[in-house]
């Protein structure tokens, strides 16, 4: 009856999992990772939070020293949206079996057409051939994924119905593949210009990316921002990967984006010297998730390795502690995941589903009564190991808070691994005699 249960659970997750469309939103979102990461790091170095160093800096180099950094930052971390775009047309085609490059060429144009192309300042008249390149960030992220996955599926749906021009087979590969996204591309910029007529009808002016914004992304952005959502992201990590599917990149593949518009906007309330709280700074961040609710990998099993350390009595949990111990400082514990294993086994579920949560309401804790600030800086990778991580990311109140949240984990391991291991110990000692 369990078996029955569990692949009733399991046929739909992987059924989603496996949809183009989700594939192609993991793959794209990955594009952007060495932009925000890397971005990121020249953002704090021209937002240095102690103003005795910037003056001191300053004193040497002018006060406009800032300046280059900050432009490293508008060319990275404030076109993730715009790069999203590109990336996911291109990945929908590539996984698709089709000629990517145009997919991902007509993305970007669809996204452009979609835009206003004129740019109205506070005070003024508008200003032709000029774009906000605000929608280029985090605040137009919802709509370039939607804008890559939709002209992804029609590129892909022509060239695999053969509606293309077809060119003599004398003609250059290179030139043939351009012809065939001839019709693709009319249709792909028939429906954008379709779309900007709608959407400026409907909204009194304004563009389907704003619209989008407006009416999915805010409300998005707060719900996950909410404690509500960190619990739901951790819960939902822990328990796909109970039933064997990789949790992390699901939900990294559903939340990646407006995670990065929180920490964008956060960015932005950084640069003008208002991140806190008390002025709606999110705390459900990019680095909420991967230096904290996946901390030794997913399920934070670092409680369980400890034990298999030094308390297990069973020859198997002894080995398996000594291969995952490395891999654990590195947030990678497949081996503790399928080798203990916490797969399908009903003793493991109830810790493995309960630390994340409980971690999750011990940092967004941390930053709603002021001990730890709003993440707004570094985006680490998320191998990045434990207290290091805290540190970058969250100062010495945020290591501070990594080690609760492993001492938490090896509290509410404990017991669960001491009754797992006697079982095995009993069974090695059966299989003696």
């Amino acid at each position: 009856m369990a078996k029955i249960d569990s692949q009733k659970i399991i046929g739909p997750i992987m059924r989603f999992v496996n949809m183009r469309g989700i594939i192609a939103l993991k793959d794209g979102m990955l594009a952007i990772l060495p932009l925000t990461v890397v971005g990121s790091l020249f953002l704090i170095i021209g937002q240095l939070p102690f103003e005795g160093l910037n003056q001191a800096i300053a004193s040497v180099f002018g006060e406009t020293w800032t300046e280059p950094f900050m432009q490293v930052y508008s060319g990275t971390f404030a076109i993730m949206g715009l790069i999203s775009c590109f990336s996911i047309g291109y990945s929908y085609a590539k996984n698709s079996g089709v000629e990517p490059l145009p997919a991902g060429v007509l993305s970007l144009s669809s996204f452009f057409i979609l835009l206003k192309s004129s740019y109205v300042p506070a005070k003024g008249e508008p200003i032709g051939d000029a774009i906000a390149k605000v929608w280029f960030g985090g605040q137009g992220i919802i709509g370039a994924i939607i804008i890559g996955l939709v002209v992804g599926a029609i590129y892909t749906l022509f060239i695999q119905k053969h509606i293309v021009i077809k060119m003599p087979e004398q003609v250059p590969q290179a030139i043939a593949k351009q012809f065939e996204a001839m019709i693709p591309a009319f249709a792909v910029f028939l429906l954008s210009m379709i779309v900007y007529i709608i959407s400026k009808v409907v909204t009194g002016g304004g563009t389907f990316i704003e619209m989008i914004y407006d009416v999915i992304q805010v409300p998005l952005q707060g719900l996950t921002g909410s404690l509500y959502g960190a619990i739901g992201i951790a819960f939902f990590i822990s328990f796909l990967w109970w039933f064997g599917v990789h949790g992390q990149s699901v939900v990294n593949g559903v939340v990646t984006a407006l995670l990065l518009s929180n920490l964008d906007a956060n960015k932005s309330m950084l640069a003008a010297g208002k991140l806190s709280v008390e002025n709606g700074a999110h705390i459900v961040t990019q680095q909420f998730l991967d230096s904290f609710l996946i901390l030794s990998g997913s399920g934070i099993t670092f409680g369980l390795v400890i034990a298999m350390l030094f308390a297990a009595k069973s020859k198997q949990y002894k080995a398996l502690g000594k291969v995952a111990a490395f891999p654990a400082l590195f947030n990678v514990n497949e081996p503790v995941v399928f080798g203990f294993p916490i797969v399908m086994n009903p003793v493991m579920f109830l810790p493995f589903i309960m630390v994340p949560i409980l971690a999750a309401v011990v940092v967004y804790g941390s930053i709603a009564i002021g001990f730890m600030q709003p993440f707004s800086g570094v985006t680490l990778p998320w191998s990045t190991p434990a207290i290091i991580s805290g540190f970058m990311v969250g100062g010495w109140q945020g290591a501070i808070v990594q080690v609760i949240v492993l001492g938490i984990s090896t509290l509410v391991y404990f017991p669960f691994f001491k009754f797992q291991d006697k079982l095995a110990y009993a069974n090695e000692l059966e299989a003696e005699k």
